[in-house]
């Protein structure tokens, strides 16, 4: 639980979370399941589906999501969130197809309804944020995004940091994380 509790307080955005469920991070996972399971459940049992059948349903599509995000050609082109439910509803519709517990009207039906329901939520405040930092981020050098995940988001210390960048001294690593939170400043005051 304490893996968990680090995880949501340090997850800032998509990326960072996928690129801990292809680690196999547990804390990644649980988060997911904490923060995405609800809504998954509640469309399976408005939908002819009851607790265990959103279990199974959740749990095939991180199946899915994992086999996807460790494939060397992905990109996510939606939130997370989106994505997973995405692979859930077409899980829980071919179920209920292949067992004709539906018509394709109905199917029409459920796709209409549930899916608004789910997507279109109000994002939360966490979430505009993330949106914005990884705008942010987006407007910044791939130099200054790897000091800046690295110090803020992994938590890496600055000794290890100048290793692995190849500066000569900790003057030089101070330099570069100011020069990058100054382009980060200034993308923020852009938009």
């Amino acid at each position: 639980m304490n893996g968990y509790r680090k995880f949501a307080m340090n997850c800032i955005c998509d990326d960072s979370l996928i690129e801990l469920l292809r680690t196999g991070d547990t804390s990644a996972y649980e988060w997911v399941y904490k923060k995405y399971y609800p809504s998954i459940a509640r469309f399976v049992q408005r939908n002819k589906g009851n607790e265990g059948d959103a279990e199974d349903i959740f749990q095939e599509s991180v199946l899915l999501i994992y086999q996807k995000i460790t494939a060397p050609d992905f990109r996510l082109t939606s939130t997370l969130k989106t994505f997973l439910f995405s692979i859930a509803r077409n899980l829980w519709l071919k179920k209920l197809r292949d067992e004709k517990l539906v018509t394709i009207s109905e199917d029409q039906l459920i796709l209409l309804h549930d899916s608004v329901d789910f997507v279109s939520t109000d994002p939360s405040p966490e979430e505009v944020q993330h949106e914005r930092l990884n705008a942010w981020m987006a407007r910044i050098t791939g130099h200054c995004q790897r000091v800046i995940k690295s110090i803020y988001f992994s938590h890496e210390p600055m000794d290890h940091l100048m290793v692995t960048m190849g500066w000569k001294n900790r003057h030089t690593a101070i330099n570069q994380k100011y020069k990058c939170i100054q382009q980060l400043k200034r993308a923020s005051e852009n938009g």
